[in-house]
């Protein structure tokens, strides 16, 4: 077992800065890291300075994109405590990602006492209660130096730090992609990987170019049905049922997703997770039958999406719906400790 307790930053903690923070801007100076090979396992916790969790140029991490990471918040709640939003169900992920891309799975009591002690030693970033958000980013990547394509021999665990306000303000504007692909049956779709994300930049900046906030993604064989978005898992609310894409392995199975599907059972509401057409989406916005459709991730948490443009024209959305609305509510209500936590989504640090 490693001793993650009684580390200590190698030096002063800068106070937070003050202002906005946005998203992913406002990096903490330091990070904690393990180190991992076939002999010692998981091994050598401490923290350094961010800039020294680097990995090298000839890294299989940079070479051959041997690399996954997660995304979590820590919060502080009305009574100055901090607690983390579902970590486990981070580190179960976390753990699938790794063994897909023949990387060392880090055990989950490992990934939550890691986050744990980075908020610990971190705990003056992490804003006042309602104002946002310490977001981790565990990453496992690899760190041997070698030129060829084999699984590597080395590797590192970092959790980074960011300090984050308000990441979404609007609804969003979404362009249905049917040239570029994201992930197809048996690829990386469901895996936390960078190179996942590396598949979805290029979709991405032609959405945006086009005037549109983000990319939808549609299947690789048809372009017909609908995958997820930039960064959010999508929900469309047709004739009164939640329908979200099911998990067929090309979409990410978002903590966010789980979370709202969870309360919006908990509520009663008809929830269905299943092959949907964009067609049928386009033909329901046409009838009246699409009430409200939105995005839910980490950062978004629950994002309404006003527009769905296609080639053979736009979709307008009723944006924001009343289900987004009281679902992210309700939501953030949990998240911010000021509701109650039945389900255990909080865990305290």
């Amino acid at each position: 077992m490693l001793d993650l307790d009684t580390l200590t930053l190698p030096g002063d903690l800068a106070p937070l800065p003050a202002g906005k923070l946005g998203f992913g801007k406002v990096l903490a100076p330091f990070a904690l890291v393990l180190d991992h090979d076939a002999a010692n396992g998981w091994h050598g916790a401490r923290f350094v300075r961010r800039e020294e969790a680097n990995t090298l140029t000839a890294g299989a991490a940079v070479q051959y994109a041997l690399s996954v990471f997660e995304g979590l918040k820590a919060l502080r709640g009305p009574d100055g405590k901090v607690h983390l939003f579902r970590p486990t169900m981070h580190a179960q992920r976390m753990l699938k990602s790794a063994v897909r891309v023949t990387l060392p799975p880090l055990p989950e009591e490992t990934f939550v006492q890691a986050c744990k002690a980075t908020v610990r030693a971190l705990e003056p970033w992490v804003p006042a209660h309602g104002r946002g958000s310490l977001y981790l980013r565990p990453t496992t990547y690899a760190t041997e130096e070698f030129l060829g394509v084999r699984p590597s021999a080395t590797h590192r665990f970092a959790v980074i730090a960011s300090a984050a306000d308000a990441f979404y303000d609007h609804a969003l504007r979404l362009w249905a992609e049917t040239h570029y692909i994201r992930a197809a049956p048996g690829g990386l779709g469901d895996a936390k990987t960078g190179s996942n994300y590396a598949a979805s930049l290029l979709g991405a900046e032609a959405a945006k170019q086009r005037g549109y906030d983000q990319v939808l993604w549609l299947d690789a064989h048809r372009h017909a049905l609908l995958g997820e978005a930039g960064t959010m898992n999508v929900f469309v609310v047709i004739d009164g049922v939640v329908r979200t894409p099911k998990l067929d392995g090309t979409i990410l199975p978002g903590v966010t997703r789980d979370a709202c599907l969870t309360l919006l059972r908990a509520r009663g509401v008809t929830c269905e997770e299943s092959d949907i057409a964009l067609a049928d989406v386009v033909a329901a916005a046409r009838d009246g039958r699409l009430s409200e459709m939105f995005g839910t991730g980490t950062a978004a948490i629950v994002a309404p999406i006003s527009t769905i443009g296609t080639e053979a024209g736009v979709v307008e959305v009723p944006a924001p719906g009343e289900i987004a609305r009281s679902l992210k509510a309700e939501l953030e209500a949990i998240q911010q400790g000021t509701a109650t936590d039945p389900l255990g989504f909080r865990v305290p640090v």
